[in-house]
């Protein structure tokens, strides 16, 4: 494992471009590829500007190269004293040079506060450093969780590379409760207008919830399908599920349910079902 935290970082020798929304950085004067100088920076590094960590995912020539994701500060020229070149965890580094980031699943830096959080520990994220996280749908449409750590660095985000506010990682403790559950339609005529709605409350900061309607039909009795806006169908990504003109031939029976998530990275909950049936 290489040497890591700010007792290896070093100033670069020259000051260097930056473009808001570019991953290209351009180098004054001097060489990238100089190892005789300061200036001299391998794929894998970290290069920390004006305070914020990058990862370097390539050298593409003596004077340019290329971060891991864009610059997401002002355009400006970096004095070199602001332009600090740290080494990363070689497991990281590798991860990011050979392209494993591009991959299905996502690159993350937990902290020591956040690997402590039930919000990131019932994702399977239960330590702190870097984790390569990814969630997908099973056959029953529940949301399954996927989670590797691939280093292990106890380190504050300021110190640890790129990845400094994951939505994805739960920052403080929070939670969401279904506080009104979807109600049943019985008797309904057809074809049927009308809504099925859930209402929550929150602890902590959840920041933007988010939902996602689902359904069974009259026959199944377990997997559950992401509803779309299409069709009969109208706010299946909000609070409340609108159906217009549904036909009592196709939907008698229907079953409805909601996944609600937040920004702020909470445990998901998911609703009671509730069934649609015609008279």
């Amino acid at each position: 494992m290489a040497v890591f935290g700010k007792l290896d970082a070093r100033a670069l020798a020259n000051n260097v471009a930056v473009v808001n929304g570019s991953a290209t950085i351009t180098l004054a004067s001097g060489s990238f590829l100089d190892t005789a100088t300061n200036n001299y920076v391998n794929e894998g590094d970290i290069l920390v500007l004006s305070g914020v960590s990058y990862i370097v995912y390539k050298v593409t020539g003596a004077t340019t190269l290329d971060l891991h994701t864009t610059y997401a500060g002002s355009t400006a020229t970096i004095t070199a004293a602001n332009a600090l070149r740290r080494t990363a965890p070689k497991a990281v580094a590798n991860y990011v040079v050979k392209g494993g980031d591009s991959n299905p699943g996502t690159l993350y830096f937990v902290d020591n506060t956040e690997a402590g959080l039930n919000e990131n520990r019932v994702r399977g994220i239960d330590g702190p450093g870097w984790w390569v996280y990814k969630t997908f749908v099973d056959n029953d449409g529940n949301t399954r969780h996927k989670a590797e750590k691939i280093a292990h660095v106890k380190e504050t985000s300021a110190n640890a590379g790129d990845w400094t506010d994951d939505a994805t990682v739960a920052d403080v403790a929070s939670a969401v409760t279904i506080s009104g559950q979807p109600s049943a339609v019985t008797g309904a005529s057809t074809p049927y207008t009308g809504t099925f709605a859930v209402t929550t409350s929150t602890t902590g900061t959840p920041g933007t919830l988010t939902y996602q309607w689902q359904y069974q039909t009259a026959s199944q009795t377990t997997k559950w399908t992401n509803l779309t806006e299409a069709g009969v169908f109208s706010g299946t990504t909000g609070a409340t599920l609108t159906l217009t003109a549904a036909a009592k031939a196709t939907y008698d029976g229907y079953k409805f349910r909601v996944k609600i998530n937040s920004a702020g990275g909470t445990e998901e909950v998911i609703s009671n079902s509730a069934s649609l049936t015609y008279a």
